[in-house]
């Protein structure tokens, strides 16, 4: 009888054979909500976001027999997420939209506090860098939010490390222009 390995420790460990059956879903319990969030920060939409990721766990899975190095499953679930949402910008470009995503809800936002500040100051910053042309909205997300280095977002998003400093940099200046702060 094989022993289950519910903290998924097995999955981890470079060069420990593991299945498919077992290792997607706990690649998927670790990581889901992370790339959620990442595939929210770079489409908007919380169902587009969703959606992005189940197809990237799809795919994932449906590969499994195809990966050279299973320890670097999280690099390619980031990647594909990244091209999943990069579909979404393609397909939204080709139909009218008829409202923004990060409109918020008037019955969700929290009262007149600090924390209401922080949350209207947070919405602000999201449609804001919604803005940003795609290219530069992807290394944002990739350098500010999931805090990736240079050479680890240039993997990710498969450019150079020149692109992503001259993307990066183009885009604080942007922001900055948008948001109305001084350099």
């Amino acid at each position: 009888m094989r022993q289950r390995d519910p903290d998924g420790a097995r999955a981890l460990l470079p060069g420990v054979p593991i299945g498919r059956e077992e290792a997607v879903p706990i690649l998927f319990r670790q990581h889901c909500a992370d790339l959620v969030r990442l595939a929210y920060c770079l489409t908007g939409d919380r169902g587009a976001a969703e959606e992005a990721v189940q197809d990237a766990f799809v795919a994932l899975y449906r590969n499994w027999s195809t990966l050279r190095d299973r320890s670097a499953t999280l690099p390619y679930l980031r990647v594909a997420v990244v091209n999943r949402c990069r579909s979404v910008h393609r397909y939204r470009a080709r139909t009218v939209q008829a409202s923004s995503p990060l409109t918020p809800d008037l019955a969700s936002i929290p009262g007149a506090d600090g924390e209401a500040v922080a949350h209207d100051e947070a919405l602000r910053l999201a449609a804001t860098v919604q803005q940003l042309p795609s290219r530069q909205r992807e290394v944002v997300v990739c350098r500010y939010y999931l805090d990736l280095t240079e050479r680890q977002t240039a993997d990710l998003l498969e450019i150079s490390v020149g692109s992503v400093k001259k993307h990066a940099s183009r885009a604080i200046a942007r922001l900055h222009d948008l948001l109305g702060v001084a350099l």
